[in-house]
């Protein structure tokens, strides 16, 4: 059985060989966009965040990217 170890966006885009451009380029976003959500400033679109978790194998789940309202600008 393999573990996944669960992280934020930003842990895995400091952990991993991704920069914030890379990362953007990847899933057809811009850098500046993916700071945001990165910072929790933002969150991603359903298909977004569905593609993060796919692009991550998992580590960074969709549903850990949803913001609650009182934490978003």
């Amino acid at each position: 059985m393999v573990h996944i170890i669960r992280m934020t966006l930003l842990e895995f885009i400091r952990s991993s060989e991704f920069s914030f451009a890379t990362f953007a380029e990847a899933i057809g976003e811009t850098e500046n966009i993916v700071r945001k959500w990165a910072y929790r400033q933002r969150q991603p679109s359903l298909p977004r965040a569905v593609k993060i978790e796919r692009l991550t194998e998992g580590r960074v789940m969709a549903r850990d990217l949803l913001v609650p309202p009182a934490e978003a600008e």
